[in-house]
């Protein structure tokens, strides 16, 4: 097995939707329309995707089961480019699905289950990052279980790769130090509840990403704020990326993992962070005018013309 540019571990699933009159009630037989499979992954597979699309040498690691959902997460990575050798296959777990529901006025509530990947070992994980010795950059995060994902980043960095982590959901313990974290991605609401702020207490970004910095002695963080763009610290640099807005916004789902597979992808073409989160936010404007996660994520060619159309 030969090093790649990027390794992702992190979750696959497929988000099933179907449209209701009203939500349902313990007890009730309900009755959908437009009960269908969405190109929804899980961010593992959404991540990888990104990646491969945009001509990254990328590998995924994950577990799923031998069914459909499996299957189809295994073919949109390889369609991708992605190297699949070390997406395990089992009968121990079915592959993580939900079902969204969605209301007459677009409010929705969602049946999430279990993510297959708690049947994954950290054995399997050295066991492909070993094999793959040399990478250049490993991302992870925590939709696999988190001390998993932590352990994976640290055996990594002792590998010599650099390390990306977007703990997200956050767990309710204590993540600890992250000194061999390199990047740590998150949201303005995670950077809150990391720093046990009210949500609508007033603090700046630069102020938020300090303490984040001083808490776990990461030395570069990335946060998104929707549309208010995002905010950086690199260092002791900082410096926020304004959001690109455009007209038609169709799907917003997908935009924060398309956003950390292009800065990731500029990052391993030799852009220095600065660069590569500007462009990562335009490569999230063009996300968000496309419906389903899987297809929003566009080859380069696309995202050049799409950031040559901005002017």
């Amino acid at each position: 097995m030969s090093k790649k540019d990027v390794i992702v571990l992190n979750s696959h699933g497929v988000g099933q939707y179907a449209y209701a009159d009203h939500m349902p009630v313990w007890g009730e037989t309900l009755c959908v329309t437009k009960w269908h499979v969405a190109e929804d992954g899980g961010k593992g597979s959404n991540v990888s995707v990104a990646l491969g699309r945009l001509g990254i040498d990328t590998a995924y690691i994950g577990k799923v089961g031998n069914d459909p959902w499996g299957d189809l997460g295994e073919k949109w990575m390889q369609d991708a480019g992605v190297d699949t050798t070390y997406l395990y296959r089992t009968d121990e777990v079915s592959t993580g699905t939900g079902l969204i529901l969605i209301g007459p006025d677009g409010q929705n509530t969602v049946i999430d289950g279990d993510s297959s990947s708690v049947k994954l070992t950290l054995d399997e994980v050295k066991a492909a990052l070993d094999a793959m010795k040399g990478t250049t950059m490993f991302v992870t995060g925590f939709e696999v279980p988190e001390q998993l994902s932590l352990d994976a980043a640290r055996y990594a960095k002792e590998l010599g790769m650099v390390t990306l982590v977007n703990p997200s959901p956050l767990p309710e313990k204590p993540m600890g130090r992250l000194d061999y974290v390199d990047y740590l991605f998150i949201n303005e609401v995670e950077g809150r509840y990391i720093l046990d702020l009210p949500q609508d207490s007033p603090i700046l970004p630069q102020d938020m990403l300090n303490k984040v910095q001083e808490k776990y002695g990461v030395p570069n963080i990335i946060m998104t704020m929707g549309g208010d763009g995002s905010a950086v610290l690199c260092g002791d640099e900082y410096w926020t990326v304004e959001s690109v807005k455009v007209e038609n916004v169709v799907n917003t789902a997908g935009a924060g993992d398309g956003y950390m597979a292009a800065t990731v992808a500029q990052l391993i073409l030799g852009k220095d962070l600065k660069e590569a989160t500007h462009w990562a936010s335009k490569y999230a404007a063009l996300s968000v005018t496309i419906d389903g996660t899987i297809p929003a994520y566009r080859p380069m060619d696309e995202v050049e013309e799409f950031i040559k159309s901005l002017g």
